[in-house]
């Protein structure tokens, strides 16, 4: 098993640690329309009886390393933007405004057009309006051509019935389009220690770098206002795999099954390189899946048939 995905075990529940401490203090900022982050998505705050706004901030963490090797920056706004706005989506909001931060050593021309680019298509692809951003050059924190971007979004929720979740209902997984934005430092590990070079390298009948560089998926885009009716709960499938943002949005203690058979091809590549079970693989990717909702089962047809979409489990 790599010892960097043992060390990213252990980080990730110093982080939970830390960000429990905190929110002891940061609590102490918010007022009675303070809805909180009860998902683990994205905040709510009440206006008023019938409307909350939504908000939600993200980065696409190391994969801005990969881009900024291969010079590829086409795809990466809309990771940036998918960040944000499917952890929006977990919590039933529809986006309307979006903000970028951009910190580099020096701006360059092509690399920094190509991102604000990448970044206002997604916004378009969602009815989402970039509204404004920061761009810091800071030589003595970044060298070359690495840079960093975060995201933030804002969406506006109306008042919903809440639905229970039961035992029977069904577990709906809609398809990732590769790894999206989580485990590049693994796979940046992998790439470096095996002497791999992606831009070369023919991995499922294309070329690797590629495959890695395929950009997050808008699931915005794939369930409308309309679904949102019949649907419980949605969980954005992140850093901490299916199984860990899954139980975000259930209550402790419910039991499920979840049926997830087989990897996408692209997994083969991780475990040709590295000793890793497919349960380790199922804490840290997607694993195909970047998106799980729960349904009642007599709303199984309005979803079955579509493309994308899976059933892949059941409350219990």
């Amino acid at each position: 098993m790599s010892k960097l995905y043992k060390k990213s075990g252990v980080d990730v529940i110093k982080t939970d640690k830390l960000i429990g401490q905190a929110l002891k203090f940061i609590k102490s900022s918010h007022n009675d329309k303070v809805l909180g982050n009860k998902l683990g998505f994205s905040a709510e705050y009440r206006l008023n009886k019938d409307i909350t706004l939504c908000s939600a901030t993200d980065g696409v963490g190391t994969k801005a390393i990969l881009a900024a090797e291969l010079n590829e920056y086409r795809g990466i706004g809309q990771d940036l933007v998918a960040m944000c706005s499917n952890d929006l989506l977990c919590n039933k909001a529809k986006p309307i405004f979006f903000l970028d931060y951009f910190a580099c050593s020096s701006v360059i021309s092509k690399q920094y057009t190509e991102i604000l680019k990448s970044i206002t298509r997604a916004c378009k692809k969602i009815n989402c309006s970039l509204i404004g951003g920061e761009t810091a050059e800071m030589p003595s924190l970044y060298q070359g051509n690495h840079f960093d971007i975060a995201g933030f979004l804002v969406g506006i929720k109306e008042k919903q019935k809440n639905l229970k979740i039961s035992k029977g209902d069904l577990i709906f997984g809609i398809k990732s389009n590769g790894f999206h934005s989580n485990g590049y430092s693994l796979i940046r590990d992998i790439i470096k220690k095996n002497k791999i070079n992606i831009k070369k390298v023919i991995f499922n009948k294309q070329k690797l770098s590629k495959l890695l560089m395929k950009p997050t998926r808008l699931y915005h885009q794939l369930i409308s206002s309309n679904d949102l009716k019949y649907i419980k709960t949605l969980s954005h499938i992140t850093g901490g795999g299916i199984r860990t943002n899954f139980k975000r949005s259930i209550a402790k203690g419910t039991k499920f099954d979840l049926n997830i058979n087989s990897l996408p091809i692209e997994y083969d590549f991780i475990k040709d390189n590295i000793n890793i079970t497919d349960i380790e693989l199922m804490e840290i990717f997607n694993c195909g899946i970047g998106m799980i909702f729960i349904i009642n089962k007599k709303h199984h047809s309005k979803f079955i048939k579509r493309n994308l979409f899976n059933l892949i489990g059941e409350i219990k």
